[in-house]
């Protein structure tokens, strides 16, 4: 029962700790500020499987785009955008002003997902919820920069 507790005061301290990391940056602090940004001039990828990522496009506004694609980045790079429309999952994102905290809602005619996490500079972490399957996995996207055209 003890090392139970002991364990458990552990993983409480951790999780206390990782919070007060992630969300207790202050507003005065413009590294933080800065490195909470948004990209639009390319793509982020995650590793889904050997042969397929996750990819996510930010449009202007509060846009994003998302779908699983070739593990090429490049190649995915130029056809992921909000023109394909159904082949793509569409939807909104939302930002805090307060800390790094990001959240992703996309769907299309045949899946929804939820993305909820944070962003640290060039890289997001985030949990991607697939609700139609009621699956959960977290990933972390890296951001892929494209040229501008």
């Amino acid at each position: 029962m003890y090392s139970v507790l002991k364990t458990m005061r552990k993983f409480s301290l951790f999780i206390v700790s990782s919070i007060y990391y992630f969300v207790g940056f202050s507003q005065n602090d413009t590294t933080a500020v800065n490195d909470c940004e948004i990209k639009k001039n390319g793509i982020y990828y995650a590793q889904y499987d050997k042969e397929t990522n996750l990819y996510i496009r930010f449009q202007d506004g509060d846009t994003a785009v998302t779908t699983s694609s070739t593990n090429k980045v490049r190649a995915a790079a130029q056809f992921i955008t909000k023109r394909l429309g159904e082949e793509m999952l569409m939807g909104k994102y939302f930002t805090s002003e307060n800390n790094c905290n990001i959240r992703i809602k996309a769907k299309n005619g045949t899946s929804k997902v939820k993305m909820d996490g944070f962003i640290s500079g060039d890289k997001l972490a985030l949990s991607v919820i697939n609700i139609m399957e009621n699956t959960s996995r977290d990933f972390v996207f890296k951001f892929y920069p494209t040229p501008s055209k």
